[in-house]
């Protein structure tokens, strides 16, 4: 029951942002509705305005009042560029919702139906799992991306006259949950996604321990030759089965990362961006406080600190969810290399077979825009990026000192 609070409570949330133009029925799950399209079509136009005078704020009226030296000028130049990745992360995602609004419909049905026909009896240590992944990311939507989106808006350090400076202050708010909304969409696929290829793992377990015990027994199945013959028959329909319905996953996953891939891109393009701005920012930051800058200012130290933090916890969870999908699509391949050696029939050495060959052609992980792998070891490189780039701005920054 609170699993299904749960989901409820995201799917609410997404959909009064726009991000889901479906409607929820008991019945037949989400099914495809027009008022939903219309308001996702609202809320991206409105998106496109709120972003369009945004830029028009930073521009013509110079809300960011930066100081007169070097260090700001730069940061400035590396804000702007953030600014303009995040926005145009957001709009594309709104054009690809409404784009490809029919596909997405059909691959989620049919991520449901595959889950069903996988999960029939769901024993209490498998709910376990869902319930905790159901947890992590109300959890996540309330803390860090809620709560810190709170946060942002009470400690702005924006004196009550600069109203343009709210108004900007306010849209990148609004900019910044929507792209950790999105992230949080992409969460929920990889994690369901992994959930069910462990599923189809756990049965196909089963299926290859039990025609191991030919090889352990052979005494035992030697003197019952047609129940073994039962037994592969049945082996070989369970694996045929599995091998469809993983394939048919896979196609699933892929198809719906290739739809959000540029977006994806952007975001971890921004997130590079943010996570070095915002540690060189914090750096000038507490070098010139006890100056009393009117740029700088204890609410811009605090926000920045939370800021880089908020946009790790993005990239990091959305790398821990690409790297456990890719894994545990690729765990058949090692589940059914145990070497049997005993009597199969033809057609169910032809299934293991076909089965082996079908994932070892496959592959599973996430590609983004066929440029990286989106893993834990992307993580790594863009932490070894990051301080490479600080090292030269900081660098840059002692020369001009």
């Amino acid at each position: 029951m609170m699993v299904q609070y749960g989901l409820r409570a995201l799917y609410y949330v997404h959909s009064i942002l726009g991000l889901v133009p479906y409607e929820l029925n008991n019945q037949n799950g989400l099914r495809r509705s027009k008022c939903k399209r219309r308001w996702t079509l609202t809320i991206g136009c409105t998106t496109v305005v709120l972003v369009c005078f945004s830029f028009c704020t930073v521009w013509l009226e110079g809300t960011l009042s930066f100081a007169t030296f070097v260090d700001a000028l730069l940061i400035r130049s590396l804000v702007l560029a953030e600014f303009t990745i995040r926005y145009g992360t957001v709009v594309l995602c709104f054009y690809q919702i409404l784009r490809h609004e029919v596909s997405l419909h059909r691959y989620v049905q049919r991520f449901v139906v595959i889950g069903k026909s996988v999960v029939v009896r769901c024993s209490s240590r498998s709910y376990a799992s869902v319930q905790r992944m159901v947890y992590a990311l109300v959890a996540k939507m309330l803390i860090a991306d809620i709560g810190l989106c709170t946060l942002f808006a009470m400690n702005s350090g924006i004196k009550r006259h600069e109203t343009s400076a709210h108004v900007y202050r306010t849209v990148n708010i609004y900019v910044v949950m929507m792209s950790s909304q999105i992230t949080n969409l992409l969460l929920l696929m990889l994690l369901f996604g992994s959930y069910v290829y462990g599923q189809i793992n756990k049965q196909l377990d089963r299926t290859v321990h039990r025609l191991a015990s030919f090889e352990t027994q052979q005494s035992y199945w030697s003197r019952r030759r047609v129940r073994v013959q039962q037994i592969c028959c049945d082996a070989s329909d369970t694996i045929d089965r599995l091998c469809t319905l993983h394939q048919e996953l896979t196609e699933i996953v892929r198809s719906i990362v290739s739809i959000f891939q540029l977006p994806v891109l952007l975001m971890n393009l921004n997130q590079f961006i943010v996570i070095v701005s915002r540690i060189y920012f914090v750096y000038i930051l507490s070098a010139q406080l006890n100056h009393r800058s009117d740029y700088m200012s204890y609410h811009r130290f605090f926000n920045s600190i939370l800021y880089i933090c908020f946009e790790t916890v993005q990239c990091f969870l959305l790398a821990l969810g690409s790297s456990v999908i890719a894994q545990e699509a690729r765990r058949p391949g090692t589940t059914m290399n145990v070497f049997v050696n005993a009597w199969l029939d033809t057609r169910t050495e032809r299934s293991i077979e076909l089965f082996t060959l079908a994932v070892l052609a496959t592959d599973a992980r996430i590609k983004i825009g066929g440029m990286y792998v989106l893993n834990m070891a992307f993580v790594f490189s863009l932490a070894t990026t990051v301080n490479v780039y600080l090292i030269v701005l900081v660098q840059f920054q002692l020369n001009i000192d």
